[in-house]
């Protein structure tokens, strides 16, 4: 009441429900103050500009706010980064049974964890493919199984991709070339998955290629895809810690060269989800997973053994 006043004492009558906080003080006295009365000691134009709040205040106040906002984006993009694409399924009402990612990244994370503390031996040179060669078929079946889902959910964005560019852009040219790309990833993850490590040059060929595209692939996809709803580039960070890493440790035969690997393997799984969610793939179910990429799975299993076993001079002798 005292200020209310006070306020009709200078001949300012100011309407509190009217008044607009933004960032332009200007703006604010335009918008939120009504005179009513004579001005005194200026026109009311010195008074608005006397009475308007500053600028910087407002921008000091709203640095809270700011930093909710930040920390909002990072929560956000971490979430459609590992598990968006069960929130989006769960968010529409479809069963967790639809969502075989999931299952996808528990299978891996259960073959690192047999490989590593099961009964086999640790080979000296310590890696994915070492273990490979001395794992038992049903561990091996593990890892292969998740190598299949990995080239089913490849081509799936292959095709998705060229899509969109055809569509959007209107330039075939771009959804042929990001298309190809992807299914070269597809065809690399499939044939180092197929081919030994005691076949060195070509299993190696295979294993850089499919690191060189994946990495063209996830940064074409950041400056195509973000600005879609449920995108993330999580995935693209990950697995550039997990590659530097590899790099970083390459000629070292160490726990941190593997941990390194399993890293880069989990950022491409996420990858592979992060794309279901930004393209809308509804069909990737467990049941999909355990038939279809089970029989790729097996495939990959026949393939490399016979090629340890029928192709390699020596095989398994990394111990």
């Amino acid at each position: 009441a005292r200020a209310r006043a006070a306020r009709r004492r200078l001949g300012l009558f100011v309407y509190p429900a009217e008044m607009v906080a933004t960032r332009s003080g200007a703006d604010t006295a335009a918008k939120g103050l009504t005179f009513d009365g004579p001005t005194s000691g200026g026109s009311a134009h010195n008074v608005m500009t006397r009475n308007a709040p500053h600028p910087e205040t407002l921008l000091v106040r709203d640095r809270p706010g700011q930093k909710r906002r930040r920390v909002g984006d990072l929560t956000q993009c971490l979430v459609n980064g590992t598990v968006g694409e069960c929130v989006s399924h769960r968010a529409e009402g479809l069963p967790v049974w639809r969502t075989g990612m999931l299952l996808v990244v528990l299978e891996y994370f259960a073959f690192v964890a047999v490989s590593m503390f099961g009964n086999t031996p640790a080979p000296k040179n310590v890696s994915i493919c070492g273990f490979l060669e001395l794992v038992p078929n049903w561990v091996f079946f593990l890892y292969a199984h998740v190598a299949a889902a990995g080239v089913d959910c490849t081509v799936f964005a292959a095709l998705a991709i060229f899509r969109k560019e055809t569509a959007e852009s209107g330039n075939k040219g771009i959804g042929v070339a990001r298309g190809l790309l992807m299914l070269l990833c597809a065809v690399c993850l499939a044939g180092f998955s197929a081919v030994p490590r005691c076949l060195w040059d070509v299993h190696q060929n295979l294993v850089l290629c499919w690191v060189v595209a994946t990495s063209a692939a996830m940064f074409l996809s950041l400056l195509r895809e973000r600005s879609c709803e449920g995108y993330s580039v999580f995935p693209l960070l990950l697995w550039s810690c997990g590659t530097f890493t590899c790099i970083t440790f390459y000629y070292e035969s160490s726990m941190r060269f593997y941990v390194a690997e399993a890293t880069t393997v989990v950022a491409y799984v996420l990858w592979c989800s992060n794309l279901h969610r930004v393209f809308n793939r509804k069909t990737f179910s467990v049941a999909r997973f355990l038939c279809l990429d089970g029989l790729i799975g097996v495939t990959l299993l026949l393939l490399f053994r016979y090629n340890q076993t029928k192709v390699c001079a020596v095989t398994g002798q990394w111990r």
